[in-house]
C-alpha cells in the first residue's frame, strides 16, 4: 500500500488506490466485511423449515437457512474436516449437508451428525466440537436477514440508524405491509471494483448523461428540476424522490428513493440488488425483483417487465452501467491522474434533521459513504504488538 488510509479519502476527492490497489481490497474484506453487518438474504427466500441459500460475506461462503424448527441461522459453507464447501446450490431444502469429499455430514443446525468410521479418530475425538462455524451475529430487520462475522461491535439497529424509515417504507408499498421476492435471481459480473455499484445506487447525477436513451422526455424534464435530495444517512446513502410521490406501486419512476445499505445492499424500486466484491477490479452483482403482497397479480407483471426492461440481462439502464463501471476501471488504472473529483453540491449541502442533505444531483450521500469506508479501514486495524525489551 503506497498511502496511508487517512490519506487516500479528501472531503472533495478519492484516491484513485482506493479502487485499483489489491491490498486495499484485502483490508477491505478483512476491516469491513469482517466486522460489519453484511446482507445475506430475504426472509422469503427462505419461508420453510429446511430451505436454505448459499451467498458470502466477503471471503466467506454462507449458507443462511431455516433448521427443522423455523430458525434462521447462518454457517460457514466449509466443511470442518478439510474444508470443502457442504453446499453446492444456491437455494433449496435440505435436513443435512454431506460433505463431498469424505461425507462429514451435518444437521440444518449445525451440528456433525456422521462422520465414516469414527474409530479411526480414537477416544478423545469430540464430534459435538466440530460442527460447522456459525456467523457470529444473525438478525433480521423487515424481513431483510443480515449476518456479522464478529460478536462485537454495534447492533444491527444500530448499523442500520436512519434508513430503517426507509425500509420501513418500502415494505409498507405493499398495502398489506408485506413483500417477497421471486425465486431465483439474476446473476450478472462485471471487471470493475465493487464500490462503483453502490455509488451508482445513489447517484441522480449521471442519469441525464448515461441513461438519455432510456427516461422518458417527461421524466427526464422532472430530472433536470433538481427535486428531491440525496442524504448521507448513518454510513449508508440515501437518493429520496418522495417528493415526486411515494413509493410507486407499479415500480414506474414517479417518486419513492433508492437506497444503499453499506457495504452490500442496494434496495430500488422493483429489486434487492446484492453486490459481491470477488477482487479489486471484479464484482458480482445479485438482483431480487420484488413482489408487493396484496396487490393485483397484474401489478407484479408489470413490476417485473419494468425490471426486465430496465435492469435485465440486456436492459435499458443495466447495459450502460455496467458498461461505464468497466470504463471507469479502466481509465482508473492510469496513475497519471491520482484523484477522482467527489465535490459536486459541497458549497450547498446542510443539515437536516440530523444528516447532512445535497441536491439531487449532489455527491453528498457518496461523500457520507466513503466517510464511513474510512472509518471502518480505521477502527478495526490490529493493534500494534508492543517491541519486545532488548
Amino acid at each position: 500500500m503506497k498511502r496511508p488510509l487517512d490519506q487516500l479519502i479528501r472531503r472533495d476527492a478519492i484516491h484513485r488506490d482506493v479502487y485499483c490497489d489489491p491490498e486495499i481490497f484485502e483490508l477491505e474484506m478483512a476491516r469491513i466485511f469482517d466486522h460489519t453487518w453484511v446482507f445475506l438474504a430475504h426472509e422469503s427466500e427462505i419461508p420453510a423449515p429446511g430451505d436454505y441459500k448459499t451467498t458470502h460475506i466477503g471471503r466467506h461462503p454462507i449458507i443462511v437457512n431455516r433448521n427443522d424448527e423455523g430458525r434462521i441461522g447462518a454457517f460457514i459453507n466449509r466443511c470442518r474436516h478439510r474444508g470443502p464447501t457442504v453446499c453446492r446450490n444456491e437455494l433449496g431444502n435440505a435436513k443435512f449437508f454431506r460433505c463431498p469429499y469424505h461425507a462429514w455430514t451435518y444437521d440444518n443446525s449445525g451440528n456433525l451428525v456422521a462422520v465414516p468410521m469414527p474409530q479411526g479418530y480414537g477416544a478423545d475425538f469430540q464430534k459435538d466440537e466440530l460442527g460447522l462455524a456459525a456467523v457470529a451475529r444473525v438478525k433480521s430487520y423487515a424481513g431483510f436477514i443480515f449476518g456479522n462475522m464478529s460478536a462485537q461491535g454495534p447492533s444491527l439497529e444500530e448499523h442500520l440508524g436512519g434508513v430503517t424509515r426507509f425500509l420501513d417504507a418500502y415494505v409498507a408499498t405493499s398495502p398489506v405491509g408485506e413483500i417477497d421476492v421471486y425465486k431465483g435471481y439474476q446473476k450478472c459480473a462485471y471487471n470493475g471494483n465493487w464500490k462503483f455499484q453502490l455509488e451508482n445506487g445513489v447517484d441522480p447525477y449521471h442519469v441525464g448523461a448515461l441513461h438519455a436513451s432510456a427516461v422518458t422526455p417527461e421524466a427526464l424534464a422532472i430530472y433536470r428540476q433538481g427535486k428531491g435530495a440525496v442524504i448521507a444517512m448513518d454510513g449508508h446513502g440515501v437518493t429520496d424522490h418522495t417528493d415526486w410521490g411515494p413509493m410507486p406501486v407499479d415500480a414506474s419512476l414517479s417518486g419513492g428513493f433508492n437506497l444503499v445499505i453499506f457495504p452490500n445492499l442496494i434496495v430500488l424500486r422493483s429489486q434487492i440488488r446484492t453486490v459481491r466484491p470477488i477482487a479489486v477490479d471484479r464484482t458480482e452483482i445479485l438482483t431480487s425483483v420484488v413482489r408487493l403482497k396484496g396487490v393485483d397479480d397484474d401489478i407484479n407483471v408489470r413490476r417485473m417487465r419494468d425490471q426486465e426492461f430496465e435492469f435485465g440481462a440486456a436492459g435499458t439502464f443495466f447495459a450502460d452501467d455496467l458498461d461505464i463501471f468497466e470504463r471507469t476501471q479502466d481509465g482508473l488504472s492510469s496513475n497519471a491522474v491520482e484523484w477522482a473529483v467527489f465535490a459536486r453540491g459541497l458549497d450547498r449541502e446542510e443539515l437536516r434533521n440530523g444528516y447532512m442533505t445535497g441536491f439531487m444531483s449532489d455527491e453528498t450521500q457518496h461523500r457520507g459513504m466513503y466517510a464511513n469506508w474510512l472509518k471502518m479501514m480505521l477502527a478495526n486495524a490490529p493493534a500494534e504488538q508492543p517491541q519486545a525489551a532488548e
